[in-house]
């Protein structure tokens, strides 16, 4: 649907999302350096077990990453501190990125609740705003449904959640082909998408 990666600098919107989430913070790039049978996006178990067998502790923080021309994202994430005092990124990456920008935060603790992405638009459109927050809506549905979490991510019954995910995939797809509020909308009725589907959701979503 749609692909974010590691910002390749630390830009005026990456430094305006770490003092976001983290008021301040300093990022740092790292090596990605896999652990041996470490699980993509399951960064928090990662450590659990690393920690187990080789000292050290949880760092906490956010892993920073960019959708180019789109919009900039923090992800609550976790390193291996060594005993050493070395940050280290041990959790393997969905694309297969080398390095990740990490900017930590020792005010922050896993404690098995689900944390919601930051994210922020690059651009003022109405899609990017729409997708921004219906990805947050998905998120809240999760929140209200007192569903369990499963392997550190949310379960919810499809039937909640699919609505949702189809809107999320019709913006993410809109985007990713260049459209933008005052384009077409990508049903086919002629409308551009902020006088067509743009002000169907922002009804839904208000």
């Amino acid at each position: 649907m749609y692909t974010t990666t590691t910002p390749a600098r630390i830009g005026p919107a990456v430094r305006r999302l770490i003092d976001t989430v983290t008021p301040g913070g300093q990022a740092r790039y790292l090596r990605v350096r896999p652990e041996p049978g470490a699980t993509v996006n399951e960064c928090f178990s990662n450590v659990r077990a690393k920690r187990a067998r080789d000292g050290g502790r949880m760092l906490c923080g956010w892993q920073l990453w960019e959708w180019p021309r789109v919009m900039v994202e923090a992800e609550f994430h976790a390193v291996w501190l060594s005993p050493e005092g070395e940050m280290v990124e041990i959790t393997p990456k969905p694309h297969g990125e080398t390095q990740v920008l990490f900017v930590p935060d020792e005010r922050r603790r896993h404690d098995g609740t689900v944390v919601d992405n930051v994210r922020m638009a690059l651009h003022e459109d109405q899609l990017i705003e729409h997708f921004i927050r219906v990805s947050g809506a998905i998120v809240q549905v999760a929140a209200h449904s007192g569903c369990a979490t499963r392997h550190g991510r949310v379960w919810v019954p499809e039937e909640q959640i699919a609505p949702w995910r189809q809107v999320q995939r019709f913006l993410g797809r809109s985007i990713h082909a260049g459209l933008r509020e005052d384009d077409p909308c990508p049903c086919g009725s002629g409308s551009h998408y902020r006088r067509c589907h743009g002000r169907e959701l922002e009804e839904a979503l208000a």
